[in-house]
């Protein structure tokens, strides 16, 4: 998943999108196809323990495609999005049952599986998705990865993008002296390392 890079954040910018009329049971029966498998991978690769993506890849990728009719780049981000559940819950020193998707969410990679084009989203299964509305502060950052959700009867799109962190700056503590009613104000600064 995405992580910021040295003197980089990670930002999230939710797009509320709805897709073509004719279209939205389409996209909801992919993205119910796409959690069966991601939870059929997940279980696969946690019984096998085929924690890389070539391993991941002989394991699952045919099946992806002829048992739940995913395309190449769909079945690629579910076995990606399942190795990094698997390696989370293979972590844990106290595991519970093994891990399930319930809700209905699609890992998408940017310009393979998901572009941004005047307007609308196009999904690379071929599906476009019309952007109602979204935070413009960060259009100037490119686009990394994305996941698209389904909730309460509405689709998001969450988007991924780095943006440079903010320098931190010097400010001014107010406190009360211990022995006086008096107010003083005492400069503190913090340097990056600091925090």
């Amino acid at each position: 998943m995405p992580a910021g890079g040295e003197g980089e954040l990670t930002v999230t910018v939710g797009m509320k999108v709805s897709p073509e009329p004719e279209q939205e049971e389409a996209i909801l029966d992919l993205m119910r196809r796409y959690r069966d498998a991601l939870n059929y991978s997940v279980r696969a690769i946690i019984t096998t323990k085929a924690l890389s993506l070539s391993k991941a890849h002989r394991l699952l990728y045919k099946e992806l495609r002829e048992r739940y009719g995913l395309s190449a780049r769909v079945a690629q981000d579910c076995y990606r999005e399942a190795i990094a559940i698997a390696k989370s819950w293979l972590r844990k020193p106290k595991r519970g049952d093994t891990p399930t998707v319930r809700r209905l969410s699609m890992w998408l990679t940017h310009e393979l599986g998901y572009r941004v084009k005047g307007g609308y989203v196009e999904l690379a299964v071929g599906y476009r998705l019309r952007i109602i509305g979204w935070d413009r502060r960060y259009d100037d950052f490119p686009n990394r990865e994305a996941r698209l959700v389904f909730r309460e009867g509405e689709f998001t799109l969450y988007v991924y993008k780095r943006v440079p962190r903010p320098a931190l700056r010097s400010f001014y503590i107010s406190r009360r002296s211990p022995r006086s009613s008096s107010r003083q104000s005492r400069p503190w600064s913090f340097e990056a390392g600091a925090l």
